[in-house]
C-alpha cells in the first residue's frame, strides 16, 4: 500500500465512521465515548509535538506549538488566512478539508464533534498552560473556523518563517500515520468507557464501512498502522 494515497479525506471519514458506529450501536453513551477518544487523540498528538520541541530545546510556547505541527496539507484541501497578527495572532480557516470530506460523504453530522474537541486538546497535550479560543466553526454553521492563538503575537513573520523552514518536514507525519493513530486512540477511549467488546464492535463496523468507501487494502493498512506506539515521538 502506497502511504502517499492517504490524505485528509481518509482521516476525516474514518473519524466520522467510528463516531457513527458508536452512536448507532450505543446511542448517547457511544457519542460520549467517541468524544473522549477525540480528546485523547488530540492530547497524544500534542504530547508528541511537545517531545520534539523539548528535544530541540524550544520552549513550550504557542509559537512552538504552531511551528511543530505534525501534518501538512500537501494537496490543498484546506485554505487559511491571517485575521490578525497582534496583540494576539488569529487565523481563519476559510475552507476545511475535513468538513468538505464529511459533506461529500454525507457524514457531517458524525464528523463535526471532531472540530469541537481536537484542536483545544492538541494545545492541552502540548502544554496545559496554553489556551486556544475557537470563535466559530464551519462544521457547526460558522462561515470560518476562527482560531485565536492566545499568548502569541506574530511580530516577526520573517523570523517565524525562518524557524519553520529550519524544521523542514522532520516533524510532519503522513496521513496513514495520523489515520492509524486516530483508530488507536478512538478504540482505546471507547474501550475505557464502554468495555473492550463494545469497542471491538464499533471498530469492526467502522472498518467495514471504511472498506466499502476506500477498499479493503486501505482499511487493512489503517488497521495495521494503528498497532504501533503513538505516545512516544520518533525523534
Amino acid at each position: 500500500m502506497d502511504r502517499n494515497l492517504f490524505d485528509i479525506p481518509h482521516h476525516a471519514n474514518l473519524f466520522a465512521l467510528i463516531y457513527r458506529g458508536a452512536v448507532e450501536l450505543y446511542g448517547e453513551k457511544g457519542a460520549l465515548a467517541a468524544d473522549e477518544g477525540t480528546k485523547i487523540y488530540g492530547q497524544q498528538r500534542g504530547g508528541r509535538m511537545a517531545q520534539r520541541a523539548a528535544k530541540d530545546g524550544a520552549p513550550l510556547t504557542m509559537e512552538s506549538y504552531l511551528l511543530y505541527g505534525e501534518w501538512a496539507d500537501k494537496n490543498g484541501h484546506s485554505k487559511s488566512e491571517v485575521a490578525a497578527t497582534q496583540p494576539v495572532y488569529c487565523t481563519n480557516s476559510t475552507v476545511c478539508g475535513w468538513c468538505e470530506a464529511w459533506k461529500k460523504a454525507g457524514l457531517l453530522e458524525y464528523g463535526k464533534n471532531y472540530c469541537t474537541y481536537v484542536d483545544k486538546n492538541l494545545v492541552k497535550g502540548f502544554n496545559p498552560q496554553l489556551t486556544l479560543d475557537i470563535n466559530s466553526i464551519i462544521s457547526q454553521g460558522g462561515e470560518v473556523c476562527a482560531f485565536q492563538w492566545n499568548g502569541f503575537a506574530m511580530t516577526d513573520p520573517e523570523g517565524y518563517a525562518a524557524k519553520k523552514a529550519s524544521l523542514g518536514d522532520k516533524a510532519i507525519k503522513d496521513f496513514l500515520y495520523h489515520t492509524g493513530h486516530l483508530l488507536s486512540a478512538m478504540k482505546y477511549a471507547i474501550a475505557m468507557e464502554l468495555g473492550n467488546e463494545r469497542a471491538e464492535r464499533v471498530v469492526a463496523k467502522a472498518l467495514v464501512d471504511y472498506s466499502d468507501m476506500y477498499g479493503a487494502d486501505m482499511a487493512q493498512a489503517v488497521m495495521e498502522e494503528s498497532l504501533q506506539d503513538f505516545i512516544k515521538a520518533d525523534y
